[in-house]
Formats: C-alpha cells, sequence, structure tokens
C-alpha cells in the first residue's frame, strides 16, 4: 500500500534543499574573483552535492527500501573503487564478484527488518566466502593480502555503510517528528558537516599546516580543522536534534541537572561522530596511500570517488548506532 510522505519529512527535505540553494548563491559569490581552475573546480562539487542532496531525498521518500537501495548502490560502488584500488590478482576475480553479493543480502536483510540477523550477517557471510573463494583457486601467494583487502573492504563499505539504513529500522528510532528519517538525516548532516568544516577551518587556521595529525597518510589534516569542524557540529547537534530526533528528551545513563539535560546526548554524539569521522576519513586515505592513487575514482565531479564520499560514515554510522543502542539501554 502507497502512503504519502510525512508532512515533516517533506518539510525536512525543503530544509535541505534550501540550505543548499543559500550555499549555491554563497559559493557563486564567493568565487567571483577566482582564477578558473579553482571556479571549475568548486563548481563541479557543488553539482555533485545537488546530486547527492536529490537521491538522499528521494531515497528518504521511498522509506527503509529507498535508503537500503541508495546506501546498497554506494556500498557496491565503493568496492568496485575498492577492488580496483588494491591491484586484485586474477584468483580473486570470484571473491570479488561473491562481494557484491554479500553486500546485496547484508541489504536486504536491512531491508527486511531482521535485527537479530544483522549483527553477524556479513561478517561470518564474509569470513566463510571470501576464504574458500580464495582458498578453492589453490594458489596461497598473495593470499593473506587478498583476503585481507577483501574483508577490510566488506567491513567497512558494507557492513559499516549499512548501519545507517539500520537506523530507518531500529525501535529506539521508531519515534521522532519524522520518524526513522529523522535519525538518519541527523547522523548524515553531522558527518557531512563535520567533514566540510574540518577542511574549511584546516584551510583558514592551519594553512602553514604546522599541527598537521598524519602527514604522511593524509598532509592536509590539522588539529586547528579537526577541532574546528568538532566545534561546528557540538553546536549544530543541539540545535538539529529536537526537529530530528527525540534525543535529549530521555535522561539516560548521564543525568545532569535542569535545561542542561537535552544538551548531554546530542553534544556525546557530536564528538564521537567528529572522532569517528576523522578515522573513518584517514582510514580510506591510508588505502589511496598504499595504492599510489589521489581519489578512489572520477564518478563524482569535483570529489573523486563515492569511497571519498563515504568513508567517514563507514565508522560514523555503526559510532552512531551503538551509543543509540546504549543511551536507551540505560
Amino acid at each position: 500500500m502507497i502512503t504519502a510522505p510525512d508532512p515533516a519529512l517533506i518539510r525536512a527535505i525543503a530544509v535541505l534543499l534550501g540550505s543548499l540553494v543559500i550555499g549555491s548563491i554563497v559559493r557563486f559569490i564567493a568565487l567571483r574573483k577566482s582564477d578558473p581552475d579553482t571556479r571549475k573546480k568548486r563548481f563541479a562539487s557543488l553539482r555533485t552535492w545537488w546530486m547527492l542532496a536529490i537521491l538522499i531525498s528521494l531515497g528518504l521518500l521511498g522509506g527503509r527500501l529507498g535508503i537500503s537501495v541508495l546506501l546498497g548502490i554506494a556500498s557496491c560502488i565503493g568496492w568496485y573503487e575498492l577492488t580496483r584500488m588494491f591491484g586484485p590478482r586474477a584468483q580473486d576475480r570470484v571473491a570479488i564478484k561473491a562481494g557484491y553479493v554479500i553486500i546485496v543480502l547484508n541489504y536486504l536483510v536491512v531491508a527486511s527488518g531482521s535485527l537479530s540477523l544483522f549483527p553477524g550477517f556479513l561478517p561470518v557471510l564474509s569470513l566463510f566466502v571470501i576464504s574458500i573463494s580464495l582458498l578453492a583457486r589453490g594458489e596461497p601467494a598473495g593470499y593473506i593480502r587478498s583476503a585481507g583487502a577483501l574483508l577490510w573492504g566488506l567491513l567497512f563499505l558494507g557492513y559499516g555503510v549499512s548501519h545507517a539504513a539500520l537506523l530507518m529500522v531500529l525501535p529506539v528510532t521508531a519515534n521522532g517528528p519524522m520518524g526513522p528519517a529523522g535519525w538518519f538525516l541527523f547522523i548524515v548532516i553531522l558527518t557531512e558537516t563535520d567533514d566540510i568544516f574540518q577542511a574549511i577551518t584546516g584551510r583558514l587556521l592551519g594553512a602553514h599546516k604546522r599541527h598537521r595529525i598524519a602527514p604522511v597518510i593524509s598532509p592536509n589534516k590539522t588539529w586547528e580543522g579537526f577541532f574546528g569542524g568538532m566545534l561546528v557540529i557540538v553546536i549544530l547537534a543541539p540545535l538539529l536534534a529536537p526537529w530530528l530526533t527525540t534525543l535529549g528528551q530521555q535522561p539516560g545513563p548521564l543525568a545532569l541537572p535542569g535545561p542542561l539535560q537535552p544538551l548531554v546526548a546530542p553534544i556525546l554524539i557530536a564528538v564521537l561522530v567528529s572522532i569517528a569521522g576523522f578515522f573513518g576519513d584517514i582510514n580510506m586515505s591510508a588505502i589511496k596511500r598504499d595504492s599510489g592513487v589521489k581519489d578512489s575514482s572520477r564518478l563524482l565531479p569535483g570529489m573523486g570517488g563515492v569511497i571519498d564520499r563515504i568513508d567517514s560514515l563507514t565508522m560514523t554510522a555503526p559510532m552512531y548506532v551503538m551509543f543509540l543502542t546504549w543511551w536507551a539501554a540505560a
């Protein structure tokens, strides 16, 4: 049975697209005097943001199935990019093809709402299928590298990202101004905002890159950028939470007096998201450095590949789900 979208969700999507309109106007004004190459790159990135915003909006309108399909496609593309980057052997082809099947089956588990099956499904299935697929070739040379790379990729790009889709079926996210969609939007907005403002504050305050965090893995990551991004989402999270979630309405395990209580959960989540997002980002950066590539692909103009866009989400989504589960159980 087809039902009309929740009016609150329609309003949220309208605000999301409206914010993008404002951001587009600001970018056009800011780039008026920039050099042609910079303008071309920034406008390409802007067009990609519009494409992503529209896809996310369509996914949200499709509910649990829409988000599962959207993220399932993203995980499969990420898997394709990863398996091209690490230089697979000819004998890895069967295992790589099996990886697509595992990812799709994992999202079917999410879409079906099988909460008891989800936690171990992809990790256990990956362990058996990838190992058997590689061992069946009877070639031990390069086995540990291939097995490690493929299992690593499935855990992050399949299992990690699918936790964002899991938000559409968790009991703890059933309530709220717009239901599960609000909880999903909350983590996506915090993750992407943190990424953006880490880059912005890093450029503004770390021009000489004197305070690099991981100079070999990701030279542009500075402490100024890290704490700048964290500060922005620590301020943003308590403002967004009442509109998208029920965070702050339950005391949870950490009770504070009076008006401070509603701030605790959103601020804690913001701090955890900032930390997890940073490690998700440099985690993928290390793979690209090891593989000798700058971007995972050129699929998203101005941004690189899908991995470059979901790298932080591979860690922020599982951290968010774990926090919500812990908070609700207290």
